[in-house]
């Protein structure tokens, strides 16, 4: 089973080389995207699996994001992996790794994903024009305030007539695709314009571009729900952190129900440089 772990990252560098430890192993190769706004980490540069992608500046709920993705899966198809997964600097594993290889060996496609939209997931994200480029949660800046000015004066003249493809779908950012789909996908975006300018002016399309493709594809009937726990249950900020409550809850319970169907997460988020003992916890009493 050969792995590609495709992880956007842009701080907590120390838990970015817990993550790696963890992972680590003579089957698989990391690819890592380091936001361009940030200092690239001293550490991991000399592992001979890890590779660090050209960057780009990524905007929160910006197309940036599904570009930096974009440019993951592309630096990593050559090698002809069987699975490519998508992470976060800041998810971590919570089962043994011969966990995951077990699961993987199914076979499938583990993306969550709905269809049409929803109260937390509107239409407004893909109907109206939004623009990259600017931090959109810095209400201070000038800059933020202009922009957010101009995408509300915009929808009182302009929206979009239609759309390039049969089915929205929309869910979680993180995935484990095949190669089989990941090629797949890759097609699709080399061979559809019309796909990619649509999504580049809309606002948060990781949470709906490559389910959009995948939902209208070949590779839907195959697809289950996606392998990464998050709680959003805490309130601000949100994710919560994973803490030892968290820990307790998965030693009692391998299988959760999700806004996107049962799943079996692998992977928790999130942790931060300071999760060392949370994470010293899971080593001895879940992954042990």
């Amino acid at each position: 089973m050969k792995i590609a772990y495709l992880i956007m990252a842009y701080n907590n560098y120390n838990h970015l080389k817990r993550l790696v430890h963890a992972l680590n192993d003579s089957n698989v190769v990391f690819f890592i995207h380091i936001d361009k706004k940030s200092k690239m980490p001293d550490a991991l540069q000399e592992t001979d699996n890890v590779v660090f992608i050209k960057s780009v500046k990524v905007w929160w709920g910006g197309w940036s994001h599904v570009d930096a993705t974009i440019s993951l899966m592309r630096n990593a198809i050559s090698h002809g992996f069987d699975y490519y997964i998508l992470l976060s600097g800041t998810d971590y594993p919570i089962r043994p790794n011969s966990f995951l290889y077990k699961q993987l060996s199914t076979g499938g496609e583990y993306i969550g994903m709905n269809d049409g939209t929803s109260f937390n997931k509107p239409e407004d994200r893909i109907k109206y024009y939004y623009f990259d480029g600017f931090e959109r949660r810095n209400l201070k800046s000038i800059k933020t305030i202009f922009f957010l000015l101009l995408e509300r004066t915009m929808r009182l003249f302009f929206q979009k007539k239609s759309y390039p493809f049969k089915q929205i779908y929309y869910g979680p950012t993180w995935w484990a695709l095949s190669h089989e789909c990941l090629t797949y996908v890759l097609d699709q975006i080399d061979n559809n314009k019309d796909y990619i300018r649509f999504y580049q002016t809309s606002w948060c399309p990781d949470e709906s571009f490559f389910q959009t493709i995948i939902g209208n594809s070949p590779f839907f009937s195959k697809c289950t729900t996606n392998l990464t726990y998050t709680d959003w249950s805490s309130g601000r900020p949100s994710p919560a952190l994973i803490n030892q409550n968290h820990i307790k809850l998965f030693k009692k319970q391998i299988e959760f129900n999700g806004a996107f169907g049962t799943y079996i997460p692998f992977f928790a988020r999130k942790f931060d440089d300071s999760s060392a003992n949370t994470i010293e916890l899971i080593e001895k009493e879940l992954r042990n």
